[in-house]
């Protein structure tokens, strides 16, 4: 019934997995379609109840509602209700934001997770419970990791830049004083270098300096 490949997806920068209906999940989407058509439903319309089918429903609404809408609001609802889905729109427009507001939290979670370059164990089991609990799919939790790795890399590399520059300058004489080896911890501290990461660094300078 459905096909899977990769595709881009209009406001996503990355490919994504897009799933598409084959011809038979088409011609049996048809036929669900014209059973709803002809379904008839119990709906409030003011203080009373009438029996109508989608299609009338849609037509007695200002706003353009899909079959799917429908179906989606009797889901949440004991009884259907015509003054409720002329609301969609703003429910739409609210449930989008709450959907927004939701991964720009997981999104802040993921960046602070990989901010030293790295997901420890509990921060990983964190993710995946935070993940869980925002209703973040799995494929949208890859996308924004990898994004937020690309990032976390840049911020790393402009870090050890500057970590770099700073120990060439207190290499240039051939040696380290006690007081520039101590501001020099300080520095590697609040960039929240590695202390391998620094002495590589600091090994290179000295093979550059002629050390």
């Amino acid at each position: 019934m459905l096909e899977q490949r990769k595709a881009h997806v209009e406001g996503q920068r990355q490919r994504m997995l897009a799933y598409y209906l084959t011809p038979k999940g088409w011609a049996r989407a048809m036929e669900i379609k014209q059973e709803l058509a002809a379904l008839h439903v119990p709906i409030r319309v003011g203080t009373g109840i009438k029996e109508m089918t989608l299609e009338e429903i849609d037509g007695a609404t200002s706003v353009r509602l899909t079959f799917s809408d429908i179906v989606r609001e009797a889901l949440r609802t004991d009884m259907l209700d015509l003054a409720d889905l002329e609301k969609i729109d703003e429910r739409r427009r609210e449930d989008m934001d709450e959907r927004v507001k939701k991964l720009e939290a997981y999104t802040r979670a993921l960046m602070t997770a990989w901010k030293d370059g790295r997901v420890t164990a509990t921060e990983r089991l964190l993710l995946d419970q935070l993940r869980e609990h925002l209703g973040v799919s799995f494929e949208e939790h890859e996308r924004m990791e990898a994004e937020a790795i690309s990032k976390a890399e840049d911020a790393i590399e402009d870090r050890i830049e500057l970590y770099k520059v700073v120990a060439s300058e207190a290499w240039e004489h051939g040696a380290v004083t006690p007081r520039e080896r101590e501001l020099m911890e300080a520095l590697r501290k609040a960039l929240q270098i590695p202390r391998a990461d620094a002495t590589r660094v600091e090994d290179a300078v000295k093979e550059g300096s002629g050390e």
